[in-house]
């Protein structure tokens, strides 16, 4: 008989973590768990992720040094040979936050890399046959789901000026021409026939088989740039994680050419440099909003490779001290630790006719693009914002860790993580405080807040300060997930409740 492997689980949905815990009763290890979880993600939380989007994946496993599998989207080669502004893309405002302006269209859409990076990771560290890994996510698309509460607000938001247009996206999302209900029946058309083919051929049916024809055929139909040979041509890369100490634990990093990693190390830095132990609720948030500013400037002036070096952090201090993402995380009780962050961005409105596949928007994120619409070279990865992130201690604590959230990811985690390693909060206490996140915002610097946190200081700096005050905790400010071991070396997980959140544990 398979002994069941112990376990924690924290994801956006329990249909996330259901899956986990099947593939956790088949004796998997935690890249079956967290590659099966992800699967079933692409379906329970569709739009948040999917396989038409990117991923990240953090490993470790005991007595290995800790890798990052990179399935970042990627620079198609489409539109060498046409003119970008003919092609099909228009901009798009969606009341999200304070307000974005976004591309969508087929010629938003990159190479997409999450599939080829979750079958990496299986490849390299898994233990059980692919088509068990699959299975779960098989069974949501064979027999429907319920749609998450997440996925229907993000509908609501986003659901008419991003997915009504497209008729494949209509039939999926406006059933009978009304916008899918949170918590009612929800069915994908296609996707079942879609995973079948996964489950049987791999990755190499969505890059090179039946699937990347459908692909290729909607964008040369349609003014899309990725061609049959850039899917093709995709890989997901191996890398050396970004390594930082910190207050005793050691983190590992997503490196780059992503900037999450780097972004969240030095955040965390500039805090650990410039906030005092008996600084007031006040004086903490204004050091905070001091520190996300720098950081702003350190990312517009440095490349990722430095952000983390102490001479580089130093230089930023005087001005200190005077949809759609989804993340998951997996911990063993062996000490196996995987880290997952996937990404459809704000969405392309796009789903690949014949395979339930909606697409990412990652050539319309403007912050994902600094040298312009289509200024990166051909295979060059998108930059991201994504930081699945892993940590130790000494005294026996390992932590998995993330969160969705676009360019909240860097202040979500590391709000998180300071409040847990110099407050003194628990973990618990640290994922459910208030948050708050700064943004350029024509000349001045907007300051976004959920309640809770004291702006006394703030308010008195109107000339160079504007306060967004957000009514609620908001998934805005991201949802962090956290799997990992205790000090007493117990499995622990918990779950941002700005999003679904579903935790399980296996002792």
């Amino acid at each position: 008989m398979t002994k069941t492997t112990p376990v924690a689980i924290s994801a956006d949905s329990p249909l996330t973590t259901k899956a986990g815990v099947q593939i956790a009763e088949l004796g998997g290890n935690a890249v079956d768990i967290a590659v099966g979880a992800a699967l079933a993600a692409s379906l329970s939380e569709i739009l948040m992720c999917s396989l038409g989007g990117s991923a990240f994946l953090m490993i470790h496993q005991p007595g290995q040094p800790p890798e990052l599998i990179d399935g970042a989207d990627a620079m198609p080669s489409g539109h060498l040979k046409l003119d970008p502004n003919s092609a099909g893309w228009r901009e798009v405002d969606l009341p999200y936050g304070d307000g974005i302006t976004v591309r969508a269209g087929v010629a938003s859409i990159a190479v997409p890399g999450m599939l080829a990076a979750l079958e990496t990771a299986w490849q390299r560290g898994g233990s059980l046959p692919w088509l068990e890994i699959v299975a779960p996510a098989l069974e949501l698309a064979r027999n429907g789901f319920t749609l998450s509460p997440t996925t229907a607000r993000w509908l609501s938001l986003a659901g008419k000026p991003l997915f009504y247009p497209q008729q494949a996206s209509r039939d999926c999302f406006f059933p009978n021409g009304c916008q899918a209900i949170a918590n009612e029946p929800f069915n994908i058309p296609d996707m079942a026939e879609t995973l079948e083919l996964i489950a049987q051929e791999g990755a190499k049916a969505f890059y090179q088989g039946d699937i990347a024809a459908a692909f290729v055929k909607e964008m040369s139909e349609n003014g899309g740039f990725v061609t049959r040979s850039d899917l093709a041509n995709y890989r997901a890369i191996v890398r050396q994680p970004l390594q930082l100490t910190d207050r005793g634990f050691q983190l590992a990093l997503n490196p780059p050419p992503a900037v999450g990693g780097a972004a969240v190390g030095s955040l965390i830095r500039l805090l650990e440099l410039t906030t005092q132990p008996n600084f007031t609720p006040a004086q903490r948030t204004l050091q905070q909003v001091k520190a996300i500013i720098a950081l702003w400037e350190l990312r517009t002036q440095e490349n990722p490779e430095v952000f983390l070096a102490e001479e580089t952090l130093r230089r930023y201090l005087p001005a200190i001290q005077s949809p759609n993402t989804m993340h998951l995380s997996v911990a063993t009780g062996s000490g196996e630790m995987v880290s997952i962050t996937m990404s459809n961005g704000y969405g392309s409105g796009i789903t690949i006719p014949g395979t339930g596949i909606s697409c990412n928007n990652s050539l319309g994120e403007p912050e994902l693009n600094p040298q312009g619409f289509l200024g990166a070279a051909v295979g060059e990865r998108i930059i991201s914002n994504m930081a699945p992130t892993l940590a130790w201690h000494p005294d026996g604590r390992c932590l998995a860790f993330g969160t969705p959230g676009a360019s909240r990811i860097t202040t979500a985690m590391a709000q998180m993580w300071t409040g847990y390693t110099t407050e003194g909060s628990s973990l618990e206490e640290a994922v459910r405080a208030p948050r708050l996140h700064v943004e350029p915002k024509e000349n001045k610097w907007r300051v976004l807040c959920e309640p809770g946190i004291d702006t006394t200081l703030l308010e008195t700096d109107s000339e160079n300060l504007e306060l967004y005050p957000f009514e609620q905790l908001d998934m805005f400010f991201g949802a962090i997930k956290i799997a990992g071991i205790n000090a007493q070396g117990k499995l622990e997980a918990v779950a941002d409740n700005r999003r679904e959140g579903s935790v399980e544990i296996i002792p």
